[in-house]
């Protein structure tokens, strides 16, 4: 199979699980990626989007579908995540398209403004976050030299390859579904939620 077929294979075994076991928080993916969104992310990033990240994105745009916004005293929108946004352990959520854009463009502004050379490198685009959008997930290495790396980021470290392909990724994901347990943090459904704890 292609890197491509990698990705909706697993997102799709996602996909059908949630479908199955928590349509409450199915209902929390996005739908497919139109081309103004594409468009629009690839003007975002300067480059065009890696094959494998707008394959995922035409099957689902995030998974923010449920998420509103709150306006601010100072006039700036904020978004108000919901809890089904969170579908991957440790409360994160898949980011959509302008969601993509608006992390990419914070990553590298600190990078930036901080002049912390390599922090975040340009080709590093963010796929997986927390539900805060504050300091951990994963980002798809666009320019890795072989093939779609995956990154993982945490607070005050630098990004480091822990999976060899985006489809790694999704297909480590939909089998901590079906098997119901990532890495010690269990999937557990509650009148069609999905949640992670502790075992």
């Amino acid at each position: 199979m292609s890197e491509t077929e990698d990705v909706r294979s697993a997102w799709g075994r996602t996909a059908y699980w949630l479908t199955v076991n928590a349509p409450v928080s199915a209902r929390a993916l996005g739908g497919p990626a139109t081309d103004e969104d594409i468009a629009g992310l690839r003007e975002a990033l300067g480059f065009d989007v890696p094959h494998v990240l707008e394959a995922l994105l035409r099957m689902n745009n995030g998974s923010t579908a449920k998420d509103t916004s709150r306006v601010l005293p100072d006039g700036r929108v904020i978004p108000v995540r919901h809890l089904d946004s969170a579908i991957f352990p440790y409360g994160r959520i898949l980011l959509g398209c302008a969601e993509i854009a608006r992390e990419y463009a914070k990553w590298r502004r600190t990078e930036e403004e901080n002049g912390l050379d390599g922090y975040w490198r340009v080709s590093w685009v963010p796929v997986v976050q927390d539900v805060e959008g504050q300091y951990y997930g994963y980002a798809v290495d666009a320019c890795g030299a072989s093939g779609f790396s995956v990154l993982e980021y945490g607070e005050g470290s630098v990004p480091r390859e822990v999976f060899p392909s985006l489809g790694t990724l999704l297909a480590s994901f939909a089998q901590a579904l079906e098997s119901g347990s990532w890495d010690g943090w269990p999937a557990r459904v509650d009148k069609g939620s999905l949640s992670w704890g502790e075992e």
